[in-house]
């Protein structure tokens, strides 16, 4: 696993905590499913463990992690998709309908 710390001027330190940001994976699944039901507390659309899990099986390359390295938690998250879809037509639809329930 590789990290990207942040530069210098940018470190976050919290009670002597560096952040980094790391490219997702499976073991972070769990952390990302608490941290979406802190951040949005009580939406019925949150994303879970397992459906993290499916965005790494699809598109690793669009997900990331912010990790205290202290701690070892995740602290912030990323998750990116691609899309095949013609811009003339209207694409209102859920996350849900659009990922396939995820």
């Amino acid at each position: 696993m590789y990290a990207f710390p942040l530069k210098e001027k940018q470190h976050n330190r919290i009670a002597n905590a560096e952040i980094v940001i790391v490219p997702s994976h499976e073991r972070y699944a769990e952390q990302m499913e608490e941290l979406q039901s802190i951040a949005y507390a009580g939406d019925p659309e949150i994303l879970h463990a397992d459906e993290f899990r499916s965005h790494l099986r699809h598109f690793p390359e669009g997900q990331f992690v912010a990790i205290d390295t202290t701690t070892q938690r995740v602290v912030g998250l990323t998750s990116g998709m691609r899309l095949d879809f013609n811009p003339a037509e209207d694409l209102r639809e859920t996350w849900r309908a659009t990922t396939g329930d995820g």
